[in-house]
């Protein structure tokens, strides 16, 4: 894309003095370099924001423009690795944030600004659990006892509609779904009221519906205790609805910023319209008549036996997560599987590729059955099926290299004559993800989160598989990326005659990409057929609804 836009871009804000509000964080001439191999890495170049209190700002831009290293800077949570300008000036409520020492930044932190991050897997201590998680934060910066630590963690999880909230502060993050997660993250960030919330990308991992209830959440919440908000996201349906002044970034610089209204209604930078003008488009191609069933279950079943109660008196339950589904996916096609977090969708797909158990049914890849199959039988089929799941920093193993991590599976698969052919294999699928294919020596904590999910596709394809479960593939990438990813499957479906199972909770993603779609709700099928015809007509009550909040998030 061409930039024909060079005027240079003011450190203040067009707003400047017209809404009177006071001034509760001023960012001046943010820098920050990091230490790679073979050289050096302007992350983040003379970025300066200036936020208020009581309103949002939104940071926008494609991953990898260093809106998150920004507000990593603002919170003093970078790496060893990086180097930040000594031009950088960070002043929170009067207090200059860069002269402070750890102990103060600590004592900052969670009391006068509080960060919910992008991945909740990853931020979420595997070994305590819920409610131990998020009385530490109380205990340690209110003193709190046990007991009214545990009844404030309660009121939190409602506040952020958990289901069940006191079941779940006795469960650990394993046991709740992505967007469950991604709420627990929100209470516990929400936990001491700070002044400034830093939500970076807060609803990448949450369905459509809910994302509106977060989001308006978190709205509610700033305007009864006056807190400012700054949202790092792609979705610019969330930036139009919840911001009130946006900086676009991109390799790391502001290229334009205005009030949300000014700049969505006339953007003056090319690279601002870009942003502005993508969004998924197109349709699946029409499938031949008479297509093989590559993926068929029947009747597949999940139970949960769940524990309640105490430890004398232990109460255990059984959650079916899948009700008895039936499902068949013809080779070429594409079939969308959506529903509120929870749904059973991610359980659904895994069972029917044979990473979970199922408790009844029966499974059948390519005609053969595998219901039957147990971890080892699997192992010859695994290189013809492969999964993208949803969160690309707990799937991808941090202390291996880019090379090493998509280079295993061909390894363990036996695909590829020598070390020289394989590295080919693995530069190809870097670049048919979209990667450059000079990174094998890199890790994964060293890309943006969408950079990251594209790592995880490039490893799936690089085994040229006939089918893949992509559970979430672009809930973590911006809208422009987005489209190169859904054109990207969209061509190796055509080449390879691959077959997809997408989970996805972004409607706007399955019109573009899917030939069918499912609708769950609590482990059930609800409504399904021809994508259009789903999301134009919606014959449930259920279906309308997630349409709705799809297209229009403030519904």
């Amino acid at each position: 894309m061409t930039d024909s836009y060079t005027a240079p871009v003011s450190d203040d804000r067009a707003d400047l003095g017209t809404h009177g509000r006071e001034l509760i964080l001023d960012a001046r001439n943010i820098g920050v370099d990091f230490k790679v191999e073979g050289g050096i890495v302007k992350a983040v170049r003379d970025v300066s924001f200036q936020l208020h209190r009581g309103e949002t700002i939104a940071l926008v831009g494609e991953s990898g423009s260093g809106k998150s290293v920004t507000a990593r800077t603002v919170m003093r949570l970078l790496t060893k690795r990086a180097r930040i300008s000594p031009r950088t000036r960070i002043t929170m409520s009067g207090k200059n944030i860069m002269a402070l020492g750890d102990r103060q930044m600590r004592k900052l932190r969670g009391n006068d600004v509080a960060m919910i991050f992008q991945e909740p897997m990853s931020s979420l201590n595997p070994v305590y659990t819920v409610g131990q998680q998020i009385c530490e934060i109380l205990h340690l910066h209110n003193r709190m006892s046990p007991a009214a630590a545990t009844a404030r963690a309660r009121e939190l999880l409602e506040e952020v509609q958990i289901p069940e909230p006191e079941a779940r502060l006795r469960q650990y993050p394993h046991q709740l779904s992505g967007g469950q997660r991604q709420r627990v993250m929100i209470a516990m960030a929400l936990a001491n009221l700070p002044d400034i919330l830093i939500a970076d990308e807060p609803t990448t991992a949450l369905d459509v519906t809910v994302q509106a209830q977060i989001l308006n959440l978190i709205k509610d919440l700033k305007a009864k205790y006056g807190m400012a908000v700054i949202l790092i996201t792609h979705d610019l349906t969330i930036v139009r609805q919840f911001s009130d002044y946006v900086y676009v970034m991109q390799n790391g610089e502001v290229k334009e910023h205005n009030r949300t209204e000014d700049l969505f209604a006339s953007p003056v930078h090319a690279y601002t319209r870009h942003l502005l003008a993508s969004e998924p488009k197109g349709a699946a191609k029409p499938l031949p008549e008479g297509g093989e069933t590559v993926l068929e279950g029947r009747d597949v079943r999940v139970v949960y036996t769940l524990k309640r109660g105490g430890l004398f008196r232990p109460n255990f339950m059984d959650l079916v997560a899948v009700d008895s589904l039936s499902l068949g996916l013809k080779r070429h096609e594409t079939l969308g599987l959506v529903g509120e977090s929870g749904s059973g969708k991610t359980t659904f797909g895994q069972a029917l590729i044979r990473l979970i158990a199922n408790n009844g049914g029966e499974i059948f890849f390519d005609g053969q059955s595998i219901h039957d199959k147990d971890r080892k039988q699997m192992r010859p089929l695994r290189s013809r099926i492969q999964i993208v799941f949803q969160d690309p920093y707990a799937s991808l193993n941090p202390r291996m290299s880019i090379r090493q991590i998509i280079e295993e599976g061909l390894i363990v698969n036996g695909i590829g004559a020598t070390s020289a052919e394989r590295v080919e294999r693995v530069r190809q699928a870097l670049r048919d993800a979209g990667m450059p294919d000079t990174i094998l020596s890199r890790f994964p904590h060293e890309f943006s989160g969408g950079q990251r999910q594209r790592i995880a596709i490039a490893r799936a394809i690089a085994l040229e598989p006939e089918f893949i479960l992509l559970d979430e593939p672009t809930s973590a990438l911006d809208l422009s990326v987005q489209a190169q990813i859904i054109e990207l499957l969209r061509k190796l479906q055509d080449e390879k005659g691959l077959s997809y199972l997408f989970i996805s909770h972004d409607l706007k993603v399955v019109r573009a990409l899917c030939h069918r779609v499912m609708v769950m709700q609590y482990g059930k099928i609800v409504e399904q057929g021809p994508v259009n015809d789903v999301l134009s007509h919606p014959k449930t009550d259920y279906t309308a609804r997630l349409v709705r909040a799809a297209f229009d998030i403030a519904a």
